[in-house]
């Protein structure tokens, strides 16, 4: 049953300028679990555009478990940075606040996620979001990766 972060964040994806550039180079393949707290929901660009749509995903590349507080959070950045953007939803995957942290469980193989168009999306963080994680100990996008999957 969607609730208001299911609605958030569908407004968002469906109407933010800088959510519009990051999943442009997404493949019509790649697809996000999104665990809320009104049921679970997914990320999906299997229209060409991107969709946030009710139910669980069926073999998502990653899945996401977004509190309100993190839904909040994303759907507030007004900037049209995708970097800015970027760095902001790191901060949720560091964050130790409860209703902020977002959890990522990568169930993809980095062939997968690569072939999905997920570094390109990195990339047009550019060097906002390059900066940001290497002052976080993060060296190069197979680290990210490994650390998303808890390596």
């Amino acid at each position: 049953m969607p609730g208001p972060s299911f609605d958030a964040l569908k407004r968002f994806f469906e109407t933010s300028s800088a959510a519009s550039k990051a999943t442009r180079p997404l493949h019509r393949e790649a697809r996000v679990g999104i665990e809320l707290a009104g049921g679970p929901a997914h990320f999906t660009m299997q229209t060409g555009q991107a969709q946030v749509v009710d139910g669980a995903a069926e073999d998502p590349d990653f899945s996401l478990y977004l509190p309100d507080g993190a839904v909040r959070h994303i759907t507030a950045v007004k900037s049209d940075d995708v970097g800015e953007f970027g760095v902001e939803f790191f901060k949720l995957v560091i964050s130790r606040e409860p209703d902020a942290k977002v959890r990522v469980r990568v169930h993809a193989s980095t062939a997968r996620l690569l072939s999905n168009g997920y570094l390109s999306v990195l990339a047009l963080g550019g060097a906002k979001v390059g900066w940001w994680l290497l002052r976080n100990g993060v060296k190069n996008p197979k680290a990210a990766i490994d650390r998303l999957r808890g390596r």
